[in-house]
């Protein structure tokens, strides 16, 4: 955490983490590894999808780098990802 501003409000300093993101061509396809994400209890949440990454879909997966094999398997059959980014979020 910073000190105090001018104003006497503190500020907290963020701190970017490296972050697997999963990019896919539809809303469909985001919503659905969403669903199975939660469903196998696969840590992570969507995104508005970083511009980093070129994709149709503005929706991404962001979760733990540890969790990427895990996701890679649940989706296969369920969902179909355009892409796996690793980037710091």
């Amino acid at each position: 955490m910073c000190g105090p501003d001018q104003r006497g409000h503190t500020h907290q300093i963020r701190v970017r983490h490296l972050r697997a993101v999963v990019a896919f061509d539809s809303t469909h396809e985001a919503l659905e590894c969403e669903r199975v994400c939660k469903e196998q209890e696969i840590p992570g949440r969507l995104i508005p999808t970083p511009v980093a990454i070129k994709a149709d879909c503005g929706l991404a997966w962001a979760m733990p780098i540890e969790a990427r094999d895990v996701c890679e398997k649940a989706a296969q059959g369920n969902f179909a990802p355009v892409g796996i980014y690793e980037l710091e979020l």
